[in-house]
This record gives C-alpha cells, structure tokens and sequence, in this order.
C-alpha cells in the first residue's frame, strides 16, 4: 500500500521562508539606531581632519567670550554699560595676520570669515576676512583679546598661545580657567584649507 506523502511545508522550509524578511528587518533598526547615535552637523566624533604639515590655512577667531568681570573681579567698563567692547588679533610668527573689529557691549562676539556687503560678493578671495598660516610642526598662533576703550588705554582681556598642530580643520572650541593674567572664558577658532575651490572656502569661512 502506497502512503501519501505529507503535503505540509517542514520546520525547516519555514525558516527558509522566513530568514531574508527577518535579515532585512534586522539590517533595517540596526541603521535607525546607528544614525539616532551619530553626532549631527558633520564628521562622526574621532574623526577631526588634522592639519596637514606644510598645507597652507585660513584662519581666524569666530567667537570670544568673556568672564562676566575681569581679571580682578572687576566691571570690565565703567558708565551705563559694564560690557566690553572685544576685539581680537591673532600673531603667527611675530607678524599679526588677521585683526578683528569691535564687538560693543557684549560679553559674546561673534565674527564671520568673509564680508558679506552686496559689492563684497564682486571681489572673489578679497571678501575673504581671514589671515592665512602654514602648517609648520613648531609652528604657534599667539591670540590677544582686549577690551577696547575710548578715552583711555584698552585693557586686555588676555593672551593665548596654541600649537598649531594641536589644532584641526574647521571650529576648534577652546574653553580657559579665569585667572589673574586671563579674563577669556572661551575662543573658538576656525581654520579652512586653501587647497579647494574658492567657492567651497567662502563657504566654510562664514
């Protein structure tokens, strides 16, 4: 007598079955996690472009901020406002190379790379507000803020010195301890690479 063969899949031909559609939704939440994790706004943490030895950089301090008093605990002005009128220079081997203006009565300043008047966009690297440096392995940025005055001496804020090869491309965020020589809380300092089309450097410069 002939027995009829069971029709039913197998255990086994049900995993088959089964095992892409479940890959696939594996692969799936293992991307949604992976990009909720990722840092936003550019390269994943670790990976900072370091300056490359004899490239040659723009550079130039986006943003000074102030203790809320100076170095002697005192009010950085006198009159109706206390607040300090920045400006900052940064040196590179004993030459200043980019001098900032004068941000009023704040204890936040904040500078863009470039100059964004309506002719300002006719002049190409002109528009461009930056010093430029060298990436030389004993090379240092030396920066100065004060606190400009008008009818007396401006009284400065502090002196930094960086290595430059400590520093990488785009915003390096540099946070100090207030002491009596030091009344800078935080610089940020931005450095973009020449070696690119003058578009793309104006675009990181702002």
């Amino acid at each position: 007598m002939i027995q009829n063969e069971n029709t039913a899949p197998s255990q086994a031909s049900w995993v088959g079955f089964l095992l892409p559609p479940l890959v696939v939704l594996a692969a799936g939440f293992l991307w949604v996690a992976a990009s909720r994790d990722a840092p936003r706004g550019g390269a994943p943490a670790g990976t900072r472009q370091a300056l490359k030895v004899d490239g040659v950089y723009y550079v130039y301090v986006s943003q000074v901020e102030l203790f809320p008093t100076n170095q002697d605990n005192e009010p950085w002005d006198t009159g109706s406002t206390a607040s300090p009128d920045i400006r900052n220079r940064v040196v590179w081997q004993g030459n200043t190379i980019y001098e900032s203006d004068t941000s009023e009565d704040a204890l936040i300043a904040e500078w863009s790379g470039v100059n964004e008047g309506a002719l300002d966009k006719l002049l190409g690297e002109k528009m461009i507000r930056a010093g430029q440096v060298r990436a030389l392995k004993e090379g240092k940025l030396t920066i100065h803020v004060e606190d400009v005055d008008t009818l007396t001496p401006n009284d400065p804020a502090g002196t930094v010195e960086l290595k430059l090869m400590d520093l990488h491309e785009g915003i390096n965020d540099l946070s100090f301890k207030k002491t009596r020589g030091l009344g800078i809380k935080r610089i940020l300092i931005k450095l973009v690479s020449r070696d690119q089309p003058l578009e793309a450097i104006i675009g990181k410069l702002r």
